[in-house]
């Protein structure tokens, strides 16, 4: 079975060069010759276009829903190029609402969809080639069972859900939640310092009074001069998606809409490729005139060794919204 991958990017490359260490055969392709001709050289063949890359089973890995529109709508765009009974599987940061064009695309042509995110604790070039993945995604059983092999090759936990968009939209909240904590972390050791109290004890109580997931948290804040998470610029993508979804819902989101302001002054100031958690902290210094220098922890993130690879099946249909407006709005 041949694999078809459009996007060798940051998560890209490393999937397909340990896809290569497993013995799949591949078809690639990327608008960077550079890195194109470097994979090549690892046993993958070179594609022309995103057209001439569709496979038996095709894995788009591409930055967001800009790129993958182009990728497949533009000439020699891989939508035209997929025929009956071919997988497309988006491992891009598509937003829930693109996802759902893309079925419905494959739909007519009679394709199989799977949309699917991946989460790991560290940047994808450490992780992916550990095998250190989760894959969250969604789609027609069927489907799923004749990916499953490849998944495996990629990932030690592959968790099912029942619809394609599913994925994107979690993944988001995700973001969503660390996001907030990396602001929240921020803002709350700047106010501790700013008293005197060295931040790290602060670690030590959270830790000391069992409130494990507070800890883990400003753990991660801690460790932000290590190059482990995301970007910010990754990160600012996903918020603002979640704001874009929520404006089409007809939904406030005061807290994000914060966290989005936050991150356009951390943009302004040129930090968007540091990670998420260091980008806010030195907003936080420039807004506050507090060092957090002291609020850091040296200690190395100590990876597990990646495990056989296990299926979840997380149960649970899509639900059919009640916007609550009205009601609450009579309240008020």
């Amino acid at each position: 079975m041949e694999i078809g991958i459009i996007g060798l990017g940051n998560a890209g490359r490393p999937i397909a060069e340990r896809l290569l260490k497993k013995g799949r055969h591949l078809r690639v392709y990327d608008l960077n010759r550079v890195v194109m001709a470097e994979v090549s050289e690892l046993g993958a063949v070179k594609a022309d276009s995103a057209a001439s890359a569709v496979s038996d089973i095709t894995l788009v890995i591409l930055p967001s829903s800009v790129e993958v529109k182009s990728a497949a709508l533009d000439d020699n765009g891989f939508l035209g190029a997929l025929r009956p009974g071919n997988i497309l599987v988006d491992l891009s940061g598509t937003d829930p609402g693109f996802a759902r064009e893309l079925e419905e695309k494959c739909a007519e042509r009679n394709v199989d969809f799977l949309g699917a995110t991946l989460h790991a604790a560290g940047a994808p070039a450490v992780t992916i080639p550990k095998g250190l993945l989760s894959i969250v995604i969604g789609g027609k059983e069927a489907a799923l069972e004749r990916c499953m092999q490849l998944l495996k090759d990629l990932g030690q936990k592959i968790i099912c859900v029942g619809e394609p968009w599913m994925p994107k939209a979690m993944k988001i909240a995700v973001i969503m939640f660390a996001a907030t904590s990396a602001v929240v972390c921020a803002e709350a050791l700047s106010w501790l310092t700013a008293q005197g109290i060295d931040p790290k004890l602060f670690h030590r109580l959270l830790q000391t009074t069992g409130s494990r997931e507070s800890a883990a948290r400003v753990e991660e804040f801690l460790k932000r001069g290590k190059t482990y998470g995301g970007a910010l610029s990754n990160s600012y993508k996903d918020i603002r998606q979640a704001l874009e979804t929520a404006a089409t819902l007809e939904i406030p989101l005061p807290l994000m809409s914060t966290v989005n302001q936050l991150q356009e002054i951390a943009r302004a100031q040129g930090l968007k490729r540091l990670n998420t958690p260091a980008a806010i902290g030195k907003l936080y210094e420039a807004l506050t005139g507090i060092d957090l220098s002291r609020a850091t922890l040296a200690t190395e993130r100590l990876f597990p060794e990646a495990q056989e690879p296990q299926v979840i099946h997380l149960e649970g249909q899509a639900i059919v919204p009640v916007n609550t407006r009205k009601s609450l709005a009579q309240k008020f």
